[in-house]
């Protein structure tokens, strides 16, 4: 149950123009204690979310690389929320707290309260592509078109990365001493994840260890907006992104030369392949 909405005034304005961040209580947690998401939402006309990927949130995959302002110049209403664990939304170290559905449950509530009825799209990327996924077939018809960016046949039926990804993120004096050092690939994430100044690692680690599970791609098949999966032809992560389009009715994939799964955001071309596919159900909606 949504308690309420409140406008968050210990945080610094944003370089977004009109951009407002707020915070919505949006339950409880799995342990105890109230659930909060907090957003950033700025722009008028057809509603457009946004879901960021894994040890990121909104400002750092939406704002600093031109997607909300793109958005909203293009006629959008925006929103774009930190999801639970990340950036300035409810922090737990309890993994039962990250199932995917509870993902989707704080997304559908945001969009409940902040639009009505209305239908929206959605643009996701890598773990927010998953709760993207997860939002269409709990929304159904209220979805109108969909972006899958960072998203391909290697990790589409796996919710979550591997294992030695939530070990690295543990702190040191929790590991046990006879434990393996982790693969190299490891430790960088590890120093990625921790760049960022919203990070907890320990949360991070629950993060994934409550994502951790395979995704019923079958289902797929039920979701009737139009689909654009993404992928940059250099993303070894995410892998092709030709057979997850191939699950959707209205399916379609496509490779962007030169991007890998860290640059994608930021390249200008994935972002107007995505607006013009937006774009295209903005007009179906008002027709």
């Amino acid at each position: 149950m949504i308690a309420g909405i409140r406008r968050d005034h210990r945080l610094a304005p944003m370089s977004v123009d009109r951009a407002m961040r707020h915070v919505l209580d949006v339950g409880g947690l799995a342990t105890g204690g109230s659930a909060y998401v907090s957003f950033l939402r700025a722009g008028r006309g057809t509603p457009v979310l946004l879901l960021h990927g894994f040890a990121s949130d909104a400002s750092d995959d939406w704002v600093e690389t031109g997607w909300f302002d793109a958005l909203v110049a293009a006629g959008f209403d925006v929103i774009a929320p930190d999801l639970r664990g990340h950036g300035r939304s409810v922090k737990s170290r309890e993994p039962a707290d990250y199932r995917l559905d509870a993902f989707a449950g704080d997304v559908a509530a945001l969009c409940d309260h902040c639009w009505g009825d209305l239908r929206f799209s959605v643009v996701g990327y890598s773990m927010g592509a998953h709760v993207a996924m997860s939002v269409a077939l709990e929304l159904g018809d209220r979805v109108v078109s969909l972006v899958l960016g960072g998203m391909g046949d290697r990790i589409a039926a796996t919710v979550g990365l591997a294992p030695e990804f939530a070990d690295v993120l543990d702190p040191e004096d929790d590991r046990p001493p006879n434990r393996r050092e982790p693969p190299s690939y490891a430790v960088r994430f590890r120093q990625h994840a921790a760049s960022r100044p919203f990070n907890d690692l320990a949360v991070l680690a629950a993060c994934l260890r409550g994502q951790s599970g395979v995704f019923d791609l079958e289902r797929l098949s039920a979701v009737t907006a139009p689909t654009m999966v993404i992928v940059g032809e250099q993303d070894k992560l995410a892998g092709a992104p030709y057979r997850v389009a191939a699950l959707f009715p209205g399916g379609v994939g496509q490779t962007m030369p030169d991007v890998n799964h860290a640059s994608a955001l930021a390249d200008e071309d994935f972002r107007e392949r995505a607006l013009a596919h937006l774009a295209r159900a903005s007009a179906a909606i008002i027709t």
